[in-house]
C-alpha cells in the first residue's frame, strides 16, 4: 500500500525524537524523562540508516495533488533529514565534541527542575533516573571519545561546563529536593553528589589531555556550501558568501561612521561605543534592565500595530545556569517548548562571575549597558525571538514536522530584522541606542566574514577574536564568547544566518508592495512556521522568481 505524507512525517518526528531523550524533552516530548540516551558509533550508523530511509520514503511520495501546506510539510522534513544524515558523517559530534555531553546531562535535568509540565513528584522521579544515570554515562563517553580528533578549543570548553555542571548539581538539585516530601529528598541530593563527582573525574580527564587534541574545528568548503545550499536554501558558495560579508562589513561601517561623525565629527564611534558602554546597571540589575526595555518594545509593537501579540503569551527575565554560561556572555532565549502548551518563553541572562579578574567583570558589565539593553531587547522579545516562536507555535500544530523545525535564517533573520523594524518605526529615539544599533549592523556583517574564515579560509581562533575587538569594539570578554559559539561542532554557516535572514526578510516585504500593513506581511510571514525564507517566497509575493534577495 502506497504511503501517505502525513504517515511518514509522523514516523519520522518520532524517530528524531526518539533518538535523543534529553532533546526531546525540551522540546516538550515526555516519553522518555527518565532517559538520557547514549550516542556512540553502532547508535550512529543506524540512525544514518533511518535518516537515508527517510529521504528515500519522503521522495516516493506524489505531491502534485496536494495542498501548498502539505508540500511544505515535505520539503522541511527532506531538507532535516539530509543536513542531520551529512552533520552526523561530518562532525561525529559524540566522539568530537565531549562538551555537548555535559551540556545535555544540564539540559536533561534542568528542564525537569524548571518546566512544571507534571506534579513535582513526578518530575523528581525522572530527574533521579536521569541523576543516577550519569556516572556510567560518562564512564561511556569516556570510552567513546577520540582526543586526537578533537579540536583543542573544545578541550577548554568542556573543563568549563564541568564547572558550571559541578556547581549546578551542587546548589540548584538541592534547592530542588527541598521542596520535595519523603525519601527522593535525600535521593537526588545524594544522586546529584555522585553525578558532580563524575563529572569532576570527566574535567581532570580532560585537564591530562590538555595541548594533545589534534582535531579541527573547522567544516571545510564542501559541508559548508552543502549547508548554504540545502539547510538555509541559499544561492551561494563560501566564497561568494565571504565577498558578499566584506562589501556588507564596508558598508555597515560607513554607515556607522557617518552617523557618529555627525553626533561628533572630533571623536572616533569606538570611543563613542566606549563612552556608553560606562553607563550601565549594576550586576544584580542585569535582569532587570533587560526586562524594562522588553515592556518598552511590546507597548511599542501595539502602539504601532507592527504585529498580533496573541493573547496568554508571556515572556519572563531570568538568570541563565551555570552549565550554559560557556560561549554565551551575554544570554540565550529559552522559547516556549513546541510541544507543550502554553506560549511562555524565558529570557535567560548571563550573570556576573564573581570569581572573574576584575577586568574580565568590568568588561562584563560594560557589555551590559543601558544603551546596548535597550538595542537588543526587541530582537529577543517582541517582536523578535519570543514573538516569533509564539507564532510558530501557533501556526504549526497540524504540522509536526515544522513545528519541530526551526531554519537559523528564518529565526536569526527575522531578529535581526526586529532591529530595523524599531529603529524603522521609531523606537529608538535616542543617539546612544541608535549608535549600538549600527554597531550591532556591522558586528552582524563581520560574523559573515568571521563565519567563512574560520570554516574554509584557515582563520584562527585568536584572528577572529581579534577581528571582533578591532572592528566592533567588543570587549575581549564578549569577543572570545563569541567565536567559542562559532566554533561550536553545530555551527558553521549559524553565525551568517543573521544578516542572510534579515536580507531575505527586507527582500520579501519590498517584493510583496507598499500596500500590505506591516502587520499584515509579519502576520502571514510567522504564519507558516520557520522554514527557509527560499520556500516562501513564490506564496508570499505571488511570482516566479524565488531568490530571496541574499544574492551578492
Amino acid at each position: 500500500m502506497t504511503e501517505t505524507l502525513d504517515q511518514v512525517i509522523a514516523d519520522y518526528v518520532q524517530t528524531v525524537l526518539r533518538a535523543d531523550p534529553v532533546a526531546a524533552t525540551q522540546l516538550g516530548v515526555h516519553t522518555w524523562d527518565s532517559e538520557l540516551g547514549m550516542f556512540g558509533p553502532e547508535v550512529a550508523d543506524d540512525y544514518l540508516r533511518d535518516l537515508h530511509g527517510f529521504v528515500a520514503r519522503l521522495e516516493s511520495v506524489d505531491l502534485s495533488s496536494l495542498s501548498f501546506s502539505s508540500q511544505l510539510d515535505a520539503s522541511v522534513a527532506i531538507v532535516d533529514a539530509k543536513v542531520k544524515a551529512r552533520q552526523l558523517v561530518e562532525t561525529r559530534f559524540w566522539e568530537r565534541a565531549p562538551y555537548w555531553h555535559l551540556e545535555r546531562l544540564g539540559t536533561g535535568a534542568s528542564v525537569l527542575m524548571q518546566r512544571p509540565y507534571a506534579a513535582v513528584q513526578e518530575r523528581a522521579e525522572s530527574l533521579l533516573a536521569r541523576l543516577e544515570a550519569i556516572p556510567a554515562y560518562l564512564a561511556s563517553v569516556q570510552r567513546l571519545i577520540v582526543p586526537s580528533d578533537f579540536p583543542e578549543p573544545y578541550v577548554d570548553m568542556t573543563i568549563r561546563v564541568a564547572d558550571g555542571l559541578q556547581t549546578f548539581f551542587g546548589t540548584s538539585v538541592p534547592v530542588f529536593a527541598g521542596q520535595l516530601e519523603g525519601r527522593i529528598a535525600s535521593q537526588l541530593s545524594a544522586a546529584a553528589r555522585r553525578a558532580a563527582d563524575a563529572v569532576a573525574a570527566f574535567s581532570g580527564s580532560m585537564n591530562e589531555i590538555r595541548g594533545t587534541a589534534g582535531g579541527s574545528f573547522r567544516a571545510g568548503t564542501a559541508y559548508f556550501d552543502f549547508l548554504l545550499r540545502t539547510y538555509h536554501g541559499v544561492p551561494l558558495d563560501h566564497s561568494e558568501l565571504f565577498e558578499w560579508g566584506r562589501d556588507q562589513v564596508e558598508g555597515d561601517r560607513a554607515r556607522l561612521e557617518d552617523y557618529a561623525g555627525a553626533l561628533d565629527p572630533d571623536t572616533h564611534w569606538t570611543e563613542q561605543v566606549s563612552r556608553a558602554k560606562e553607563r550601565h546597571p549594576c550586576p544584580e540589575g542585569f535582569a532587570d534592565a533587560y526586562a524594562n526595555e522588553m515592556e518598552r518594545a511590546r507597548e511599542h509593537c501595539v502602539d504601532k500595530d507592527l504585529i498580533s501579540i496573541p493573547d496568554d503569551e508571556v515572556c519572563h527575565v531570568g538568570w541563565l545556569p551555570e552549565y550554559l554560561r560557556v560561549g554565551l556572555p551575554i544570554g540565550v532565549m529559552s522559547p516556549s517548548p513546541v510541544f507543550e502548551p502554553g506560549l511562555v518563553s524565558d529570557w535567560l541572562i548571563t550573570p556576573i562571575d564573581p570569581d572573574a579578574p576584575s577586568h574580565r567583570r568590568s568588561q562584563h558589565m560594560r557589555d551590559n549597558c543601558y544603551a546596548f539593553c535597550e538595542s537588543i531587547a526587541g530582537h529577543e522579545t517582541y517582536p523578535g525571538h519570543h514573538l516569533q516562536r509564539v507564532h510558530h507555535k501557533l501556526a504549526t500544530e497540524a504540522s509536526p514536522i515544522r513545528r519541530y523545525f526551526v531554519s537559523p535564517l528564518f529565526a536569526e533573520g527575522w531578529g535581526l530584522y526586529t532591529e530595523d523594524l524599531l529603529d524603522e518605526t521609531g523606537l529608538f529615539d535616542n543617539s546612544a541606542v541608535k549608535l549600538f544599533k549600527l554597531r550591532n549592523a556591522l558586528w552582524r556583517s563581520v560574523r559573515v566574514v568571521i563565519d567563512t574564515g574560520l570554516h574554509t579560509r584557515n582563520m584562527s581562533f585568536a584572528e577572529a577574536t581579534r577581528l571582533l575587538e578591532e572592528e566592533v569594539a567588543l570587549d575581549r570578554h564578549m569577543a572570545e564568547g563569541e567565536i567559542t559559539r562559532y566554533i561550536r561542532y553545530n555551527n558553521p554557516t549559524y553565525p551568517s544566518s543573521y544578516l542572510m535572514g534579515r536580507t531575505a526578510i527586507h527582500d520579501l516585504r519590498a517584493r510583496c508592495g507598499s500596500g500590505v500593513s506591516l502587520r499584515s506581511f509579519h502576520d502571514r510571514l510567522l504564519s507558516y512556521g520557520s522554514v527557509p525564507l527560499s520556500f516562501l517566497a513564490e506564496e508570499l509575493t505571488g511570482d516566479r522568481d524565488e531568490r530571496t534577495g541574499t544574492q551578492p
